[in-house]
């Protein structure tokens, strides 16, 4: 039984390793990919239960950190590890062997820094922090380190809160997410971990609506977000070129008008304040549909009398930011100790 994998496709743009001992996710999310496909009805579960062949969480965390300390190295020079892509991490349900294996990745108070294996967490959670010291100490907290023992350990302060990064999914459409959190609770709990030192970041994906995005973007800027993905809605990674319907509403095409007007703001909005990493599914959109002879994104947008060179491609259009990371997407800069 396998815990530790290597996403594919677009699923590598979140990260290059991934720890996924859970299946199922209590949110019921309508547009949740796990619930599409021939495997929906295993994948998709509305609650988290341990992957087949784990008969425990002791199973489970074993399992896990055999396989990555077998891969520590090259775990840490891929930009770390990512949890997680079949469940929600901070789940009431998943939460205590989760961040186990995170106390366990990040080490203790005599693991060098560059030994340790910095963890990115995507949640659609608030519930675990009251705002207060929840799940998560302060730094000031972590300096006498009690009576916080249970997860982390005597992990040197600096470290936790460098090598952590913790991300909440942001789409504005909280009628979407019915069990989750909702988003203005996700952003507030955002604010107080990045207040108490710990490093956060946002998935904007799917994109619902351009209008409600960048406001979740703004928001999360404010509440010290450093780092956001975004990707469009996208079915059996195609996407969703002609609109689509979900909960019996049905939302309008994606225009690329509003598109490029979005991304510009989006880089107006975040410059000199945090980095940006656009999805292959903005790329795709933006680029038209032929593979064998791809629309220059010159051709898609020259009526809009918009600065771009000939010839160039949608990941050089995305890429002229100073501040947009199209070719290290991640968060945490590898390691110069094991380049």
């Amino acid at each position: 039984m396998k815990i530790l994998s290597k996403p594919k496709g677009n699923a590598e743009e979140y990260g290059r390793w991934s720890v996924n001992p859970y299946i199922g996710c209590p949110h019921g999310c309508l547009y949740c990919y796990l619930k599409s496909g021939p495997s929906g009805g295993y994948l998709g579960q509305p609650k988290a239960v341990l992957k087949k062949g784990i008969v425990s969480e002791d199973h489970a965390y074993h399992l896990a950190m055999a396989e990555i300390l077998e891969n520590r190295e090259q775990i840490i020079r891929d930009g770390g590890l990512f949890m997680t892509f079949t469940s929600d991490p901070l789940a009431a349900d998943t939460r205590d062997l989760m961040l186990r294996i995170v106390g366990s990745c990040i080490g203790y108070a005599t693991t060098p820094k560059e030994q340790v294996i910095p963890v990115m967490l995507l949640t659609k959670n608030a519930d675990f922090c009251g705002y207060n010291v929840g799940l998560f100490p302060t730094k000031t907290q972590l300096q006498g380190m009690h009576p916080w023992l249970s997860y982390f350990g005597l992990i040197r302060p600096d470290v936790l809160t460098d090598r952590l990064a913790i991300g909440w999914t942001l789409t504005g459409h909280d009628g979407l997410e019915p069990n989750a959190s909702p988003n203005a609770e996700r952003i507030a709990v955002m604010a107080w971990l990045s207040r108490a030192g710990y490093r956060t970041w946002a998935s904007i994906e799917p994109v619902i609506d351009f209008d409600s995005s960048f406001r979740m973007i703004k928001q999360a800027l404010d509440a010290g977000c450093e780092h956001f993905k975004i990707g469009l809605m996208t079915k059996n990674t195609k996407v969703c070129r002609h609109g689509f319907t979900l909960g019996g509403k049905t939302f309008e095409p994606y225009n690329v008008g509003q598109l490029i007007t979005f991304i510009k703001n989006v880089m107006k909005l975040t410059d000199g304040r945090a980095t940006v990493y656009w999805k292959l599914s903005v790329e795709d959109f933006l680029e038209g549909t032929d593979k064998k002879h791809p629309i220059r994104i010159y051709n898609r947008i020259q009526t809009m009398n918009e600065d771009a060179t000939y010839g160039m491609t949608a990941r050089e259009y995305l890429s002229q930011w100073p501040h947009s990371v199209q070719k290290d997407w991640s968060i945490f800069a590898p390691s110069p100790s094991v380049q």
